[in-house]
């Protein structure tokens, strides 16, 4: 669906590497949240799935792309029947799609979405396209591979980037669901260097938050259905300038304890 959305908008407004970034964040979460439904742990699976993802985007969004076209050219037949009455004369074309395939299949030796999809490739990879203006990348099959290579490279690579990073996230021992996590605000260095030495000898200690704008978040962590009977506490240090997710840092850790079985 984010394929064939981006593909429809493209035909009014298209800048180049803005659909692929809105694509990779996109595909992001929605992957993420696939995983927490599944209760599935991404790891040598996440480059298949990152990968498969980009793929499926970027199939639709082409396709999209190339009906929306073909619509538009039966649109401008249809506005313009009186003077192309001889056309449809010649040809025995009924209706302007059917005028439409004609012309695409004398240009490209195919019809319908086929003929629209090499057309588009004729002429090259749209860079940007607004009101009255279209640029588009020389049309040598060179140039169309590395961008294919290219936008599929940067799907995948961040999908993948925000996979790896759930798949260091903690899960119920129990449930296997993921933990939930609730903020309760930033630490100093010092309160998060305390911490971390008696979560590592087993301490329970829950360090105090100040209201800071810069430094460690606290994180408290349970599973959604109460299977913890100590919640757990994360420290997590948000990374600068990152794409997509995994712009934390994992700072240290008390795991949350199962409930004894019953």
């Amino acid at each position: 669906m984010l394929g064939v959305a981006t593909g429809l908008a493209g035909r009014v407004l298209a800048i180049l590497g803005f659909y692929e970034v809105l694509a990779a964040l996109t595909l992001s979460v929605v992957a993420v949240a696939l995983a927490h439904l599944l209760r599935w742990r991404p790891r040598a699976g996440a480059l298949v799935i990152a990968f498969a993802a980009a793929t499926t985007w970027l199939a639709a969004h082409r396709l999209t792309d190339a009906w929306g076209f073909r619509a538009e050219q039966a649109q401008a037949v249809l506005r313009e029947a009186h003077d192309l009455a001889e056309d449809f004369l010649i040809s025995g074309a009924d209706t302007p799609m059917q005028l439409v395939d004609l012309g695409l299949n004398a240009e490209t030796g195919a019809d319908g979405v086929r003929g629209a999809l090499l057309v588009e490739w004729q002429n090259g990879q749209l860079v940007l396209r607004a009101i009255g203006l279209e640029r588009r990348l020389p049309p040598e099959p060179l140039a169309q591979a590395l961008w294919i290579s290219a936008t599929l490279a940067f799907l995948t690579v961040l999908v993948r980037r925000a996979l790896l990073h759930l798949a260091a996230e903690p899960m119920c021992a129990t449930c296997g669901r993921y933990l939930l996590r609730v903020r309760l605000g930033r630490v100093t260095p010092q309160e998060a260097e305390r911490a971390a030495q008696a979560w590592a000898a087993g301490q329970a200690l829950e360090p105090a938050t100040t209201p800071r704008a810069t430094g460690p978040e606290l994180l408290r962590e349970s599973c959604s259905v109460g299977h913890t009977t100590r919640p757990g506490l994360a420290l997590v240090q948000t990374r600068q300038h990152t794409l997509g997710s995994g712009g934390a840092r994992l700072v240290a850790r008390l795991r949350a304890k199962p409930e004894a079985p019953t």
